[in-house]
């Protein structure tokens, strides 16, 4: 039987056997000799920290616990310390004191982006996250991307076409894309990459691309929006309802009023004019209109008005609760009127 600890490791806690964890602390300890010389060390070992946490974290399920062969394959993974720390002090930007080390750091920023894959960067997005991710690949602003499509959208709208080639055109690459999710991607796309092996970019996935610009701050504005403009449409038509039931009184006089004149022109038979009139001058069947009338259009005012405000439904859910109301009624004026026509059909074959 081993004997095991409990560590924290990268933001994850992790239960590891006794031998393994002495393996992973003395290979620990010689990245940070490596990296010993470099300013940056701290960073850069943490950085490595989180690379090895989210490996045991794909390697290990809830309760698993991390062997030796798991770290003999991070160390495979990686590689040598020494290399490792060799290849970021030569492809990474370092500040010197002066001029001279400031163009020292400018010359290895303009190395570092010839090793920079396209990726959409997702931590400084605006939508998609596609003109911050132009932008780090290309080593410029990314405003400046953000600013070219905004300005061939405008120019699309206000003369030359209909604005789409520049909402197509970033639609396109935002598929093209991958998202910069995992801590190596983010390092391929800032030009510093380790011997990590990648991350294979999963498939472009809809439902998470969607729930990504959505949860995007130009996206949550959007949606803001749209909610507003929708719980407006509501209430509007939700009023509207109300108001028009004021009239449904009115309603049995003048249909029994058509009727008469109509019966006339078509010649119906007195019993099937009386039968008729019965149905569309009864307090039941409007009574039926009228309750299902109220109940839709209260529910699409509660709608307006949560959509409108930003509101959180109540944890016994009015809203579904109207929802199932209306649809209670709409089956009952279903059904009453089935059982009218069926006690209308037998007069109507034999006139």
């Amino acid at each position: 039987m081993k004997t095991t600890e409990n560590i924290s490791l990268g933001g994850y806690a992790f239960i590891i056997e006794t031998d393994a964890y002495k393996d992973l602390k003395a290979y620990l300890e010689d990245i940070r000799n490596g990296f010993s010389s470099d300013p940056s060390a701290e960073e850069i070992i943490s950085d490595i920290e989180e690379r090895i946490a989210e490996i045991l974290k794909e390697q290990t399920a809830e309760g698993m616990v991390v062997n030796r062969a798991m770290i003999k394959e991070i160390r495979t993974r990686i590689g040598n310390p020494k290399e490792l720390a060799q290849e970021e002090i030569e492809t990474g930007p370092t500040e010197g004191a002066g001029h001279g080390g400031s163009e020292r750091g400018k010359e290895q920023d303009r190395k570092g982006c010839r090793g920079r894959r396209l990726y959409r960067n997702i931590d400084e997005r605006v939508f998609g996250g596609v003109c911050s991710g132009l932008g780090t690949y290309f080593c410029v602003d990314k405003i400046i991307f953000r600013l070219l499509f905004l300005t061939l959208f405008m120019i699309g709208v206000f003369g030359f076409d209909d604005g789409a080639f520049s909402i197509l055109a970033y639609i396109c690459l935002w598929i093209a894309m991958p998202a910069a999710r995992t801590d190596e991607q983010k390092r391929e796309m800032r030009g510093k990459p380790t011997n990590l092996k990648s991350y294979k970019a999963k498939d472009f996935d809809f439902a998470k691309e969607v729930k990504d610009a959505a949860d995007s701050p130009a996206g949550r504005t959007l949606t803001r929006a749209g909610g507003i403009f929708l719980g407006i449409i509501l209430l509007c038509i939700g009023l509207s309802g109300l108001l028009g039931g004021i009239l449904i009184p009115a309603l049995p006089e003048g249909f029994g009023n058509m009727l008469s004149v109509h019966a006339e022109m078509w010649e119906v038979p007195e019993a099937v004019e009386g039968m008729i009139s019965d149905i569309l001058t009864g307090g039941t069947f409007w009574g039926l209109i009228l309750t299902m009338t109220g109940i839709g259009s209260i529910a699409l005012i509660y709608g307006g008005i949560m959509l409108l405000f930003g509101l959180k439904s109540p944890s016994w859910k009015p809203g579904l609760v109207l929802f199932i109301a209306w649809l209670i009624s709409l089956f009952a004026v279903i059904a009453y009127t089935v059982m009218l026509v069926a006690d209308i059909l037998p007069s109507l074959m034999t006139a």
